[in-house]
C-alpha cells in the first residue's frame, strides 16, 4: 500500500512539472529522468560465427532504419538517436578493423531530409575510398527516396521482391495560417530587408516570387537526385527514365526489371555476395549495435526503437511540441506514406 502511494505521488509530481513547463512556454525545455545511460556506445557484436578454424574475416551488417535526419528523435520513453551520426561512428569503427572484409547496409527507411541523405551518401563514398571494402545495400520492407539515394553509394543494390523502393523526387510541405490569423483579427506585422526574406513564412500570403524560389530549390535538389541515380545505374533504358523519376514508388521486383537495382535477393543472399566480392569463403557475421541491445540474428536492429523503456524511464523534449517546428519548410527526399 505504501509503495502504491509513493508511485502515485511520484506520477502526480512528474505530471505537475510537465504541466508547469507547458504553462510557462515550451521553448527548448526538457524533463528527463534517466535510470540507465540513454545512449550506450555502438559496438561490434558477433551474431553468426563462421564455424571455420583460424578464421579472421568478418562481414559487418550496418542498419539504416527510420527517417533519415541529422538530429535526435525523442519520444516519451527514449532519447532517440541521430542516424547520420550513428552511421558515421559505425563506419569510422569499421575502418579501424582490418578484419572486416565487406559491409552490408541493411536498409529499411522511407527516406528523409535532403541534406541528411547527402551526408550519409558522402560518408559511405568516403568509407569506400578509404578502406576499399565492398559495400552492399540490402533493402528490407522500404528503401525509398532518400533511402534509395543513400543506397546508390553502395557497390551493389539488392532488394526483396516485395521491397518498396524508388520514389525518386523531392517534396516540401508548407503550411500557411494567414487566413486563420485574419479571421481571428490578429495582426502579424513583418519587417524584411528584401521582398523574398520571408519566403515560406506561414503568417504571410505566399507571393509568386516566393513560390518560384521554393520551386527552384525543389528543381535543383531533384536534378541532383536524378544525376546521382543515372550515374550509378548505366544499364537503365533511357526511355524508362521519365517513368522512374516521376516520384512513383516501385517494388523490388520491378526495380530489378528496370535495372534500378542490381538484383532481387534476401539478406542471406547479400551475405553470400559479400563473401564473393571480398574473395573469402568464411567470415564471422557481426552487427554494430548499442551496448543495451542483444543482437541475436542478422535481423537485429542497431538503433533504439522509438519506445524502449530500459533506455529512459521518462524523457520528454518539450521543444518537440513547438508548433513552429511543423511550419518550418523542410525539403525531403522521402516517400510520404
Amino acid at each position: 500500500m505504501m509503495l502504491s502511494h509513493i508511485l502515485h505521488r511520484a506520477g502526480f509530481f512528474i505530471t505537475a512539472v510537465v504541466l508547469c513547463l507547458f504553462a510557462s512556454g515550451c521553448g527548448n525545455r526538457t524533463v528527463q529522468i534517466d535510470l540507465v545511460p540513454s545512449n550506450p556506445e555502438i559496438k561490434q557484436q558477433l551474431i553468426e560465427p563462421s564455424g571455420a578454424w583460424f578464421n579472421t574475416n568478418k562481414i559487418a551488417i550496418v542498419s539504416i532504419s527510420g527517417m533519415i535526419a541529422n538530429g535526435y528523435e525523442s519520444s516519451l520513453f527514449s532519447s532517440g538517436n541521430n542516424p547520420v551520426n550513428d552511421l558515421r561512428d559505425t563506419l569510422d569503427n569499421i575502418s579501424q578493423d582490418s578484419s572486416v572484409k565487406a559491409v552490408i547496409l541493411r536498409m529499411d527507411t522511407p527516406g528523409g531530409t535532403v541534406t541528411a541523405s547527402q551526408m550519409m551518401y558522402d560518408d559511405i563514398l568516403a568509407f569506400k575510398n578509404k578502406t576499399h571494402v565492398p559495400v552492399i545495400a540490402s533493402m528490407m520492407d522500404v528503401c525509398a527516396s532518400g533511402g534509395f539515394y543513400v543506397s546508390c553509394a553502395a557497390d551493389y543494390q539488392m532488394a526483396y521482391s516485395t521491397t518498396i523502393t524508388g520514389s525518386i523526387g523531392v517534396i516540401v510541405q508548407l503550411f500557411n495560417v494567414h487566413r486563420l490569423i485574419d479571421r481571428w483579427g490578429i495582426d502579424a506585422p513583418v519587417f524584411v530587408s528584401g521582398p523574398n526574406k520571408d519566403t515560406g513564412s506561414p503568417f504571410q500570403p505566399m507571393s509568386d516570387s516566393s513560390k518560384a524560389l521554393i520551386q527552384h530549390f525543389v528543381d535543383q535538389f531533384y536534378a541532383q537526385f536524378v544525376a546521382i541515380v543515372k550515374t550509378s545505374h548505366p544499364h537503365v533504358n533511357p526511355a524508362d527514365w521519365p517513368t522512374l523519376t516521376d516520384g512513383r514508388p516501385i517494388t523490388g521486383a520491378d526495380a530489378a526489371d528496370y535495372h534500378l537495382i542490381n538484383s532481387v535477393g534476401t539478406l542471406d543472399d547479400a551475405i553470400a555476395l559479400a563473401k564473393k566480392m571480398a574473395h573469402i569463403q568464411n567470415a564471422d557475421i557481426v552487427l554494430y549495435a548499442r551496448d543495451n541491445q542483444n543482437a541475436s540474428s542478422i535481423y537485429s536492429h542497431n538503433q533504439t526503437p522509438a519506445a524502449q523503456s530500459q533506455s529512459n524511464l521518462f524523457n520528454v523534449d518539450l521543444s518537440d511540441f513547438d508548433v513552429s517546428s511543423l511550419l518550418h519548410p523542410t525539403f525531403l527526399y522521402m516517400w510520404e506514406q
